[in-house]
Order: structure tokens, then sequence, then C-alpha cells
């Protein structure tokens, strides 16, 4: 349903107009005078299909499902192909198909069985666990080529490890946009299934050991200058690393093509054909995709996705399509190689990681960019007359509008939420954790129709109680903690439901303020279900933040003494230092006094209730420089600011050692 009204920030009513009420129904496929697409509407169309039965029903272990009359008859299939005849109270949890019988009228709908809360991992249930973040594109080290990769991700895991982090928290590992390349927010996706292949390691590819000719080439001085020249790069050079990285691996892809023909049944050969088997269609339609966008890009530069494309090949169901994958069928088979290299890697990399205790916590993007790859590949799923965003607030006066596409609601439930769960496959594979952003998109999302503002937009309502339940299976399914990112216009009552299905909540230093005055809350009052932090990568860094990076203004001036007023009364900071911190207050805040200022805040953290702390890698180098800065574009070079200390470095820096040593007391 498309909500009548929205409570802003500051709490003031805002009233969806009717253009936009109009505008998003019509986006959704509905006449102007629905009044909502509900599940009631939503069963009554399916109706047809299903003999009455809604097409899905979620229900919570123990819990029997409700049977229509006339019904006389009825059985269970459960996913593993049994019938299930018993007490429908004792289901199992998962994915079956309700089957009923009506005389001679047989209707069927998808039952899934979810448990009531999400996983939680004994080291959490124990007692608080910290993890290190980082963004992966931002690592630097003494062998990568310009960007860090997943042989960069299992050396920073090492580093956590030893430090005591029991998690490595990253930026979404969603695939992006190969043929274009500065597209490279990990926060709009051309894929949510699928990798980034640039995170690939290629000196870990074994067709490079088995190719003289490219060994040669890597190893020659053209190469190596190319190489050098990425890597000391003081930002990332995504189009140099994209042009190097696609013209080795291609040799590569050579390699492993030709030792297939040889060696049609070898180890690689048949690994490779087992992940094509699991991929599927959507995996096939993805390396189309990518092989589509290469192909009309190099014809026009600024041709971006199948929206710009001919007609003929904005469908994947197209004779075009078909016959394109045909006749560029090694170019399509290329970019099957580079998801199945990603694959590998990233398992390497979290296999590594676990074997010394330390998981990693993945992040879920909300959404997908309208123009890319899973968005061409299942149109159905997905609402093209709409962009994901947000209302108004603080940092963003005008709303924002992130150009992704939301899931549709109705096509959901007509296939029993089988897009969602295939999101949360694939982001839960190699996690221990995940991060679900802007959670609240659960229970709505703030949709804007194409081209009208962001004031213009208006929430459009999830059935809550049945995606929470199915995260929550897919969580104890793969074993995954769920950090829910719920932040900005948050629901009344949905921070005690997710709460409630054992989803931590978001809780920063920044924002988590006494209402009357604005003094930062004590550790104490920090939930137990939650993840702390000092920011996110749309805040400043702590540094920033101290020395005014983004915004000296007065606030900033004030919120500077309220902030040590915080760290002396929790007693994270003594009466020296505080007075310390003070005197540099009021001189608008200077990097000199970041050593302290840093472990006093991380200790600030430690000493809270939550089961999760999570410490920037970036607050413990105290780096100035943002990651992302919400709203620019050109102006500041966002998603591109590597690390100020190399791998090698970091670990004998000595302050991340200290910072994990304060952090395990």
């Amino acid at each position: 349903m498309i909500e009548p009204y929205y409570y802003d920030y500051w709490g003031n009513r805002v009233d969806t107009p009717e253009s936009t009420r109009r505008a998003l129904l019509a986006a959704m496929g509905y006449d102007e005078g629905a009044t909502s697409f509900d599940t009631l509407r939503m069963t009554r169309d399916h109706a047809g299909k299903t003999g009455g039965l809604p097409p899905v029903v979620v229900i919570a272990e123990g819990e029997r499902p409700a049977i229509p009359p006339p019904v006389d008859r009825w059985s269970v299939e459960l996913e593993d192909g049994s019938t299930f005849t018993g007490d429908l109270a004792r289901l199992p949890l998962g994915y079956h198909v309700l089957r009923a019988f009506d005389g001679g009228n047989d209707a069927s709908s998808s039952l899934i069985v979810v448990p009531p809360r999400c996983y939680l991992p004994p080291s959490m249930q124990e007692g608080t666990i910290w993890a290190l973040a980082t963004q992966l594109y931002a690592l630097r080290s003494n062998r990568n080529w310009g960007v860090g990769d997943f042989t960069d991700l299992a050396g920073f895991a090492r580093i956590a490890g030893r430090a005591g982090a029991r998690a490595v928290a990253l930026n979404p590992l969603h695939a992006l946009h190969p043929s274009n390349p500065q597209a490279a927010s990990p926060y709009s996706p051309s894929s949510r299934l699928f990798l980034n292949v640039f995170y690939i390691d290629v000196e870990c590819v074994p067709e490079l050991a088995e190719s003289r000719e490219t060994q040669a080439a890597v190893a020659g001085a053209a190469l190596t200058e190319r190489i050098d020249a990425l890597r000391h790069c003081e930002l990332v050079d995504y189009a140099g690393v994209a042009a190097l990285k696609l013209e080795i691996l291609a040799q590569l892809h050579q390699t492993f093509r030709s030792n297939q023909r040889k060696r049609p049944y070898d180890r690689r050969a048949r690994a490779f054909r087992r992940f094509l088997r699991h991929g599927g269609a959507a995996l096939e339609r993805l390396a189309i995709y990518e092989a589509l966008c290469e192909f009309f890009r190099a014809r026009d530069s600024t041709c971006y996705g199948w929206q710009e494309w001919p007609s003929e090949y904005r469908s994947p169901d197209s004779a075009h399509v078909a016959r394109f994958a045909d006749e560029h069928r090694e170019r399509v088979d290329f970019y099957l190689y580079l998801q199945w290299l990603a694959e590998q890697q990233l398992a390497a990399a979290a296999g590594a990681s676990r074997r010394i205790g330390t998981h990693l916590y993945c992040d879920l993007a909300v959404g997908v960019e309208l123009n890319g790859a899973d968005a061409w590949a299942d149109q159905a799923a997905i609402v093209a007359g709409a962009s994901l965003g947000a209302p108004a607030d603080p940092l963003n006066a005008r709303g924002q509008d992130w150009g992704l596409a939301p899931l549709s609601p109705r096509a959901l439930r007509e296939r029993a939420y089988q897009p969602f769960v295939a999101v949360l496959r694939a982001s839960m594979r190699h996690a221990g954790l995940l991060r679900v952003d802007h959670v609240m998109a659960l229970r709505r999302s703030f949709w804007i129709p194409r081209g009208a503002p962001a004031s213009q937009g208006a929430y459009v309502r999830y059935p809550l109680d049945e995606m929470l339940g199915i995260l929550a299976l897919e969580s104890v399914r793969n074993r995954c903690a769920v950090v829910g990112e719920d932040l900005g216009t948050v629901p009344e009552g949905f921070r005690e439901r997710m709460q409630a299905a054992q989803a931590l909540s978001s809780r920063l230093v920044y924002f988590e303020r006494n209402r009357s005055d604005g003094s930062f809350l004590l550790p104490q009052r920090y939930p137990r279900l939650a993840a702390a932090s000092i920011g996110t990568h749309d805040l400043p860094t702590l540094a920033g933040w101290w020395t005014g990076d983004r915004s000296a203004d007065e606030d900033r001036y004030r919120d500077r003494f309220l902030l040590v007023d915080a760290l002396e009364r929790a007693g994270a900071i003594d009466a020296a230092g505080a007075l310390r911190l003070r005197d540099d207050a009021r001189r608008g805040g200077t990097l000199a006094v970041m050593p302290e200022l840093s472990v006093a805040t991380h200790r600030f953290l430690a000493d809270t209730p939550s089961l999760l702390v999570v410490v920037a890698i970036e607050d413990v180098l105290h780096e100035a420089g943002a990651v992302n800065v919400p709203g620019t574009f050109d102006e500041y070079p966002n998603w591109r600011r590597k690390r100020s200390l190399s791998l090698e470095s970091i670990e004998a820096d000595g302050r991340l050692l200290q910072t994990g040593r304060m952090l395990n007391q």
C-alpha cells in the first residue's frame, strides 16, 4: 500500500501528493482507482492460478497454515521432495508447497516455514566481539594492482585476527559495471547476485602459471610500470585498473579455453562446469549482459546500460539477444570465467579468515541500479518507473534519490519471495555476519516517481513479517548473524520488531544523543542487540569530524565539547586527558590529539553492552578524508580514497594492536 502520509525526521506530517500516488500506482501496473496492492488484492489476482489459495503463505515454526474451505484433502510437498501429511504445526523450516484438493479441483501455494529469530553465533551469545572495518578497494599493498583485492582481504583478515577482531566488515562486494568502471559506488550495483570482478587478484589465477607469454608480459617493463603507477596512485584509478586487469584476464581466459579443449575432464574444467550449473540462467544472463554492455559502449562511449540500447536488445528473451550470445560466445564465456575466478578467490579469503577465527561481515545494498544487469535480466521483479531514496533529513535537506530500482511487492509475493531469497543467499554465502543496508525497506521503502524530485516521494509498504521471517530463515540456514542499518527516518515500533527477531540495530556515537540537550548517550544506554560504531561510510571519520573536515560550524564546535564530556563521564578518559582535548577543541580541533581521542572513543564503545563493536581502520589510522560525501559527484573523490598505510605497514605501525588490546580487555 502507498502510505497516505509520513512523519519526517523533525516530526512534521508530510502528505502524499495525489500526483505521486497515481504515478506510483501506474508504475506498479495498477489503475488510478486502486488504493492498495496489499495481500488480499494480490490473492484475488492470483486466484485463477491457485484455486483461491494465496500465492505464498509464510508461517512461523510451530504454527499451522490456515486451509480455506471447502478443501477436503491436502498435502505438503517438502523442499526435499518428500510428502508431509502429519500435524501441520510440526512442519520443518523451509520452502515447501501446500497442495489442496476440493473434489476434482487442485490448488497449490508456496508454503514457507520460518524461525522466530535470526542466527546469533556462540561468540556473540557469550559476550561482545569487535569487527575491523575497511572498504576493500581502499586497501594498499606492495603487491596489488592499484585496488584492494581478495588476496588483500585475506591479509587484512589475518592482521585483524591477530589484533583480536572476530570479524572483518566490508563494503558491498556486488558486481558493478566492468564497461563503465568509473561508476564505482558499491551501493549502486549492477547485480547483487554476483561479484565485483575487479577484486580478482590476477597473479593468483592458476592459468598465469601455465602461460609463459602472459607471465613474460606481466613481468615485463611496460606492464610493471603500469602496475606501479596504479599501485602508487593516491586515489583508485578505476579506469586504469579495469583496462589492465581485463587485458591480462582475457589472455588467461584464452589459456583456460585451450586447456578445456585439451583436458575437458581435469579438475578445473569440471569445477567450472559445476559453477555454471549452480549459477544457472541468472549467471548466463549476467555474462550476456556484460558482453552486450561492452559491445554497445565500444560503439558509443556515452551508452550506459540496457535502457540506452536498441529496443530489440532490451529484453533478455529476445531473438536478437539469443543471436548475439551465439555470435559472441567467447566473450560471454569470458565474463562467466571472471565470475568463477571471483567466487573462488572470495571463498578462499573467507576460508582463510574462518581458520583464524575471524568471519567476513558483508554488506547488502538496498537495491540495484535500474540500468544494470539484475534489472535487465528480471524486469518483472523490479519497478522501473520508480526510484528508491529517502526523505529530507539534517544531512540532506532536499532528500535523496539513489537511482535504484525497487523490488516489486506484488512480484515478490507472486513468486514466493524468490528474488529476495536469491539476494540473501548470494550475500550470506561467505559471511558470518551481514549488514542489511536501509533495513527499514523490509517494512517500507521511499519511492520517488522517475524524473520527480525526492520531495515528491512516498512510502510504499512491504509485508514486514513475511520478509523478516525469510531473512531469519536464511540467517539460520547460512549461520549468518544480521545487522540492520536502521538510521534515518525509522517507523514507530520497527526497532522493537527487529530486536524481537534478534537482528542487531546500528548505533552510532555521532547520532546517539539525548533529545533534550544534544548530549551524547553514555555507553550503558546503548542496547545489547546492537552494532555500535563511531560513524559510517557516509559520515566523517573521527579525525574529519574533530577537525571539521566536512562542516566546521557552530554545532560542531559545541559537539566537540559534548563528546569530551561524555568520554570523561564514561571513564574513557581521565581528567587530564579531557583537559587536553578541551584545549584542542577551543582551537577548532587538530590532528595532534587524535592518538588520545581515538583510544578514548573506542574505549567508550567497548564499554557499551552492545554485542558487536565496529571499528573503522581509518579511525585507528587517524585518517581525515571521508569515504563518501552524500550529494556530491565530481566535487569529492567518493569511493576512491585509499588507506594511508599499506597492509604491510598497518601491523608494524602499532596503533591497531594498541586499539585491539584495549578492546580485548
